[in-house]
């Protein structure tokens, strides 16, 4: 084998490593969540610019490097169970790094991001009274927007996607 070609192997060699590892984190998310959930949606960036019916641009902005967000309202059980621990567990034995971590009342959250932002990706969940959410994110998020964004959200800016009425839906092939 010649040296040019021993490089373009590995090349290959390394970049299909590289897609499946990244790949792989994304599977590990959907095993989890699929196996709890109650409701799933995944967005992209025209369907997240889409949810803006207010036209709030700091929000256009903060999701302008946004790949794919997966997000999945879990079931009670899972809820119940506190499934989603675990899958905070498994995402720092992969190497996440946690960003934030909440608890008080009725509220907890977490936020996961991949090893020094490598391949940008974030995994997490929400857990409020009467929601269970757990997200996964691929690519870069604005996060000098989101203090602008909140500061100027207004009441019917977005529409609310845990409030959609799907059940038409679910009796179609």
């Amino acid at each position: 084998m010649t040296k040019k070609m021993k490089i373009r192997v590995l090349t290959v060699f390394f970049l299909v490593a590289v897609f499946l590892s990244a790949k792989g984190q994304e599977d590990l998310f959907k095993d989890f969540a699929e196996a709890h959930k109650e409701r799933a949606f995944c967005f992209y960036p025209s369907t997240l610019r889409m949810l803006n019916i207010g036209g709030n641009e700091e929000f256009d902005q903060m999701v302008k490097g946004v790949e794919k967000l997966l997000v999945y309202k879990l079931d009670s059980a899972s809820r119940n169970g506190k499934a989603y621990k675990n899958m905070v567990k498994e995402f720092k034995s992969e190497g996440f790094e946690e960003y934030l971590s909440i608890t008080g009342g009725n509220y907890e959250a977490s936020l996961l991001a991949s090893p020094g932002n490598k391949g940008k990706e974030y995994v997490g969940y929400f857990n409020q009274e009467d929601a269970l959410l757990a997200f996964y994110l691929k690519g870069g998020l604005d996060w000098d927007e989101l203090p602008k964004l909140i500061n100027g959200i207004k009441e019917g800016d977005f529409i609310n996607i845990l409030d959609l009425n799907t059940s038409g839906f679910e009796n179609h092939p």
